[in-house]
């Protein structure tokens, strides 16, 4: 047997079974009511089926037609299943459409494929013209009732509402006009609510009542039009009564008071004829009023030294009358005191720059002009300019640098002086911030920038190149390494013989030092084998005693061991931190040179 034959009868072998099936349950499930009065249609053919029309049966008619009866089938089941409800409604459309398509399940059965499809198709028809119809109906009783509503018949609006619903139930226009119906009379009570208020020009209220009818029914023309009226008459009404009370902040002379109503009014009716001619009136009286306003803000900010915004509201008064000489005089007057204010700031933020003699010259300049200002009450400018004052005295006063060096060493003082090798230098300088170079043919140069402040006695610069180049301040020189290397460069014999060559003389001689103070920081971190021996420093020290700078120039050994240095290390350290008590000469005493020799005992740092 061909395979597509086969597909074929088994097909209709289950539809036969499945129809059998069926019969049986709506058999077991039915009610009370009578049998003749029940209508059962034929449920024998699946419409969710569809024959292979493929191989032998390729383009077969039988094959084809099947096909189509099946679709035809399955959007008249489709289409039932929405109209369900409402067929329900047409008993004896509903039993038509059942025994067509009954009918046709019959021909299907019957293999008369294309009789079965015009049945399942009159079957469909049959709905769809009842659809249109109602669809129509509905349309009409739609139009009805919003006429009915249009003229507030809302009992004749009710009957055919009933009517409408009874067709389609669940329809949304419907839905929408049953709301509109029960909210009728509620409307109608918050309309005449609005009137009563808009009677009694209380536009607030009655806005609020509109409003709410209009939430219950936006497709009343009775409610948007009466809002419109609302809206128009409080528009008018406050309009005029800020035109009105406009004018009498005229007359009054309250200007800010009647631009702030012509501001209402505008916001209203900005192109009203009106509007124009009270701003007419406004516009000479404002300028006066701006001007005032802007003198006033400019002596309230010059009374609190703020030059700026004092410059800022005068410049605006003179642009408001430009011919007022003594406006162009305070101008003129605050222009200077600004410009000098913060020329002045600019001077005393950067005090450092000072050290060039073509600022410090422009600053003073700067501190001659704000001299020659004429001021009386500006207290906080006076006192700036004083301070101002004080600060180019101090930095025009010079102060001593002392750069030690080796007599290898080439010192720049950038921008300042250049130096061929020395041992020893003291330098006038104007206090601000400079940079010292320290170089050496063949050697790598190293830079220091220092900050000389006024009133320093003695300030203490190292700039050597053994090794290497280095600068450094003694704060810098404290630490192990820096000390190391100052040890180790004087160790050498023929530094020894150049350091030995330092007069006595060049020392302050009869100077103490305050050996507490020695003690106290003299601290051993570990134990040291160290050998016996002698050191002599050299000590720079303040006019107070202070230690700022310390320098090995001779001991007594040659070969140093990790131990020796390390105690070396340790006593120089000590050093820095000690003070000496200076002889006085003339009732003074002075910074200077101290020739300091200690012994150092061996094993020094014990446990």
């Amino acid at each position: 047997m061909n395979l597509n034959q086969a597909k074929q009868r088994n097909l209709k072998s289950f539809d036969f079974t499945f129809s059998l099936l069926f019969v049986f349950l709506l058999t077991g499930c039915a009610d009370n009511t009578p049998a003749e009065e029940v209508f059962v249609p034929s449920a024998s053919v699946n419409p969710n089926i569809s024959l292979d029309c493929s191989g032998i049966w390729e383009g077969s008619p039988l094959c084809l037609e099947r096909n189509e009866a099946l679709l035809e089938l399955r959007k008249l089941d489709l289409e039932f299943k929405l109209t369900e409800s409402i067929l329900d409604k047409n008993p004896i459309l509903l039993d038509k459409v059942k025994s067509t398509r009954s009918e046709g399940d019959k021909f299907y059965n019957d293999e008369f494929y294309f009789k079965a499809r015009d049945s399942y198709s009159i079957a469909l028809n049959l709905i769809i013209d009842f659809k249109n119809d109602n669809n129509n109906k509905i349309k009409k009783y739609i139009l009805d009732i919003n006429n009915l509503l249009t003229i507030n018949k809302i009992e004749d609006a009710k009957s055919v509402l009933l009517k409408a619903i009874d067709i389609d139930p669940l329809n949304d226009e419907l839905l929408l006009l049953q709301s509109r119906v029960d909210n009728f009379y509620a409307i109608n009570t918050l309309v005449s609510a609005a009137n009563k208020y808009l009677a009694e020009e209380d536009y607030e209220n009655a806005l609020l009542k509109i409003n709410n009818a209009i939430d219950l029914d936006s497709y009343r023309d009775d409610t948007s039009q009466l809002k419109l009226k609302i809206i128009s008459e409080s528009n008018q009404y406050y309009f005029d009564l800020y035109i009105r009370n406009a004018y009498k902040n005229l007359n009054s002379g309250d200007i800010k008071r009647a631009l702030f109503n012509a501001e209402k009014a505008k916001k209203i009716f900005s192109s009203n004829d009106e509007l124009a001619i009270l701003e007419n009136s406004l516009s000479s009286q404002k300028n006066q009023f701006d001007l005032a306003n802007f003198i006033k803000d400019a002596e309230l900010f010059y009374q609190s030294e703020d030059w700026n915004s004092s410059l800022k509201n005068y410049k605006s008064a003179l642009r408001l009358s430009p011919n007022d000489q003594n406006i162009k005089n305070k101008v003129m007057a605050v222009e200077k005191i600004n410009k000098t204010y913060d020329e002045i700031n600019i001077y005393i933020k950067s005090p450092e720059r000072l050290s060039s003699s073509n600022i410090r010259n422009n600053f003073k300049k700067v501190i001659n002009n704000a001299k020659n200002l004429n001021l009386t009450n500006e207290l906080n400018f006076i006192e700036l300019i004083k301070t101002a004052d004080d600060i180019y005295n101090r930095y025009s006063t010079m102060v001593i640098l002392n750069i030690i060096s080796n007599e290898k060493t080439f010192v720049d003082i950038q921008k300042t002086a250049q130096y061929q090798p020395f041992e020893s230098e003291f330098i006038k300088l104007y206090p601000g911030k400079y940079i010292i170079i320290a170089k050496r043919k063949g050697m790598q140069s190293s830079r220091l920038e220092l900050n000389l402040l006024p009133d320093m006695e003695l300030i203490t610069v190292t700039a050597r190149c053994e090794q290497s180049c280095r600068v450094y301040t003694s704060d810098n020189s404290s630490s192990e390494n820096s000390t190391y290397a100052d040890i180790k460069a004087v160790t050498k014999v023929t530094e020894l013989k150049e350091e030995s060559t330092l007069s006595i003389s060049e020392f302050i001689s009869g100077a103490k030092i305050n050996k507490s103070s020695f003690a106290k920081n003299l601290v051993c971190n570990k134990v040291t084998k160290n050998k016996s021996f002698k050191l002599v420093f050299s000590v720079s020290v303040k006019a107070n005693g202070f230690v700022v700078a310390t320098r090995l120039i001779g001991n007594s050994e040659s070969n140093l061991s990790a131990d020796d240095r390390q105690v070396i290390s340790l006593i120089e350290r000590a050093l820095k931190k000690s003070r000496f008590r200076l002889p006085k000469v003339d009732g003074k005493t002075s910074a200077g040179k101290i020739r300091h020799p200690v012994t150092v005992p061996s094993n020094f740092c014990q446990e």
